[in-house]
């Protein structure tokens, strides 16, 4: 699969990618040019808090958004699976 990079900057800047890591939604943003979580969250139909509670790992990804993932960017579901992070903080 491919090689994801990552970096922490510092929070508030909508236009960086990696305020947070996220693997799933830095690849989405990277790959449709989406700006920020919030335009990700539109394009996707989904709530802005949910995607943030993704990316700080309060939340683990669910399958209905990796179904609404596939069905708006065509990436096979096994891909998909493949960059959510595997654990939740506790």
């Amino acid at each position: 699969m491919e090689e994801i990079k990552t970096k922490r900057v510092r929070k508030g800047n909508p236009s960086v990618l990696e305020n947070w890591p996220h693997p799933l939604l830095d690849a989405m943003r990277r790959e449709f040019g989406w700006p920020s979580d919030g335009v990700m969250a539109e394009e996707l139909g989904v709530m802005r808090s949910g995607l943030s509670k993704f990316r700080h790992g309060t939340n683990q990804v669910s399958a209905e958004f990796i179904l609404k993932v596939h069905k708006k960017t065509g990436w096979p579901v096994e891909r998909i699976e493949f960059l959510c992070p595997p654990q939740v903080k506790s």
